[in-house]
């Protein structure tokens, strides 16, 4: 690719060529897209497989396009197959960006499984009936001190003096009173069970939004480094997002347009292929047709994704050809 064509506006040309990247190369979508189909029909192994070469191939095509390499094909070459380079950083990256897209959304969802929140409430209220506790003692101390300063003698007397059993009941009894004839109890028993889960939603949509926008992002930063500390290091894509400008924005918009339309076209195919779902093994051809498009639309992000990141090569400091 020419330096004219790096160096001229991110658009919807950019998103055409990006569509019809894959499909250059024919012979290589249909091998991997059937491959991949016939994976996720395998089990929990071949989904784990297909996944590796999911994220594979992704990670090459944003590589070799973020070079200006278009005409390249989009698979690795598995001629001189290597453990490493072609198991375990595929499945690292995958793992990398994972963690940094829907970690915070990972917590959130741990926490309320264990109760965290809940724990951290009765963690408060045991805190505070303890330090309720030590203030008796010290009450009493001063009560039996004949050295004690008046002043401190009479609090404590009046403290000590609600310790009695006596005097606890009574005090029991006036505070369920005070709570049965007050109208605003329930409304402020609500509004407390209304504003945690307020603050709950609002964590759970704020770590779904940071996900939602980071992740296009992450899968650039896994491509053209293939570095798995810098994929969890939210600051290098945040960097590059800060380089890139409104460039990745455009990116990213354009993703989430090619995301919205494979929901749609998964939809369209479970609805068309439901006559064919069999008991204990599902609907195998939505199965099948799904994974062989989800395959096609990676491909085009990862081309959409790899042609923005072209395009600011001389701000990201990558060698093009």
């Amino acid at each position: 690719m020419s330096q004219e064509f790096q160096g001229s506006g991110f658009g919807v040309a950019d998103l055409t060529r990006a569509l019809q990247y894959p499909l250059q190369h024919k012979a290589a979508l249909l091998f991997g897209a059937a491959l991949y189909g016939f994976l996720l029909l395998a089990g929990f192994r071949g989904r784990i497989i297909a996944s590796v070469i999911m994220f594979g191939c992704i990670s090459h095509v944003i590589s070799q396009v973020a070079w200006g390499r278009l005409n390249r094909s989009f698979l690795p070459d598995f001629s001189s197959f290597s453990l490493w380079d072609d198991l375990a950083v595929p499945i690292g990256l995958g793992i990398g960006i994972t963690i940094v897209t829907w970690g915070p959304m990972i917590v959130l969802f741990v926490a309320l499984l264990f109760g965290v929140m809940n724990g951290g409430l009765v963690a408060s209220r045991t805190a505070s009936a303890e330090a309720e506790q030590q203030q008796d003692l010290e009450a009493v101390s001063v009560v039996l001190d004949p050295n004690a300063d008046p002043k401190k003698l009479e609090e404590a007397s009046k403290r000590v003096e609600k310790l009695r059993p006596g005097a606890r009941i009574s005090g029991e009894a006036e505070k369920s009173k005070n709570e049965l004839s007050d109208p605003t109890a329930d409304l402020r028993l609500m509004a407390s069970y209304l504003k945690a889960g307020a603050l709950i939603l609002l964590a759970g949509l704020l770590a779904l939004a940071w996900g939602i926008f980071y992740y296009p992002m992450a899968l650039a930063i896994a491509g053209y480094t293939q570095s798995f500390a810098s994929v969890i290091n939210p600051l290098v894509g945040l960097d590059t997002i800060r380089r890139m400008g409104g460039t990745y924005f455009k990116a990213f918009g354009m993703v989430l347009v090619i995301q919205l339309v494979s929901f749609i076209v998964a939809i369209i195919v479970a609805i068309i292929t439901a006559p064919f779902s069999l008991p204990f093994f599902g609907n195998l051809p939505a199965t099948f047709i799904d994974g062989s498009l989800t395959f096609y639309f990676n491909l085009v992000v990862a081309c959409l994704l790899g042609l923005s990141l072209f395009k600011c090569a001389d701000r990201l400091g990558i060698d093009t050809d």
